[in-house]
Order: C-alpha cells, then sequence, then structure tokens
C-alpha cells in the first residue's frame, strides 16, 4: 500500500520575458490519451508575485487575457504597456483553471522579467 499520495500534479514551467514588450505565451493541454482537452468554457486565473507568500500582485490576473479553445489551446497575452510597468526581477507565479466546481493548478514556476534597453 501506498505511504504518500501527492495531489499536486501541477508541471512547473519556467517563464523568461522582456519588460515592455508584449507578453503572448501558448500552452497546449492534453489528457492522458493524448487527446486535445476543451478549454473553450474554463475560466483562468494567473498571477505574478514576489514570492509565494506575498500578498500584493506583481501582475495581477486581471493584466492578463485567456483565450481557451477546444483543440487545447490555451494562449496568455499582456499587452507592452503592462510589461512596461513591471519592475525587472525574478518572481513567482501559477495558472489555474476553474470548470464548474473543480479547481485545478496546471502550471508554476518562475516569472523572470529581463530590463529593457529601449524605452
Amino acid at each position: 500500500m501506498a505511504t504518500i499520495i501527492n495531489l499536486d500534479n501541477a508541471t512547473r514551467v519556467d517563464i523568461t520575458c522582456r519588460k515592455g514588450d508584449t507578453f503572448k505565451l501558448e500552452f497546449t493541454f492534453t489528457d492522458d490519451s493524448g487527446d486535445p482537452l476543451d478549454l473553450s468554457s474554463y475560466s483562468w486565473k494567473m498571477d505574478v508575485k514576489e514570492t509565494d507568500t506575498t500578498s500584493g500582485d506583481i501582475i495581477a490576473d486581471s493584466d492578463f487575457g485567456y483565450t481557451g479553445t477546444v483543440a487545447g489551446k490555451l494562449t496568455i497575452d499582456a499587452t507592452a504597456t503592462t510589461m512596461s510597468s513591471v519592475s525587472g526581477g525574478t518572481y513567482v507565479y501559477d495558472l489555474q483553471s476553474t470548470s464548474g466546481a473543480v479547481v485545478k493548478t496546471w502550471v508554476y514556476g518562475l516569472f523572470k522579467i529581463n530590463e529593457d534597453v529601449s524605452e
């Protein structure tokens, strides 16, 4: 009999982007058989924070746009204006979905913003 049960199946994905550039990130999610998941009715949330225990957001969920498709593709974007308002540095994030009553964290990791030379 197993003595450890781990219900955390989120995948670590570290993201590096550049301050002041338009942010666009695409994921494709599939089921255990490799078939695409229908993400068209999911609600998404992603916050970027200084640490996982910090209360204030560096980039708030409302600053990102989310588009999920029936083919399992999720696109997350933020404007260059949003990205220019954030200081360069290394932060943390996670990406959660809600579908009906089910909340799931899909990915998490470091969110690194490189400073921009051109302003």
